[in-house]
């Protein structure tokens, strides 16, 4: 795992956060069904974010471009450690792998034929359950 110690900001630790707090009011209202976000709520709901993001990049940077010894931290290595760990599967909608479009568009042929061919079989097993 990674050193706590080398990869802390280059700033001493405060009441302060990185991201808006008004912002993250607006998407815990809108995600859950709360009426009341308390001020010490919403300040742990925004450090904790603020952690996670920093570890989320972290760790997709050591997985990648550190191995390449790259200092551009792209979508890509985000996507792929999402896809690698298992404890992230819950971003895979969130941060999917790119694929261009002529790819999806194979994807969906595919997924209609086997849809059709599933229909087909449905269709024939109905038929001979008639008779």
């Amino acid at each position: 795992m990674v050193d706590a110690d080398n990869t802390q900001l280059n700033h001493k630790p405060s009441a302060d956060t990185f991201l808006p707090l008004s912002r993250v009011r607006t998407i815990m209202k809108s995600s859950m069904d709360t009426g009341l976000i308390t001020n010490e709520v919403l300040f742990l709901m925004t450090k904790c974010t603020e952690l996670f993001v920093q570890h989320l990049a972290r760790e997709a940077y050591l997985a990648s471009c550190a191995k390449q010894s790259n200092d551009t931290l792209k979508y890509e290595h985000l996507s792929q450690l999402v896809n690698k760990r298992k404890n992230l599967e819950f971003l895979l909608q969130i941060v999917p792998e790119k694929i261009r479009v002529h790819e999806f568009q194979e994807m969906l042929r595919l997924n209609r034929s086997n849809a059709s061919d599933d229909d087909d079989e449905s269709c024939t097993e109905s038929e001979s359950d008639d008779e």
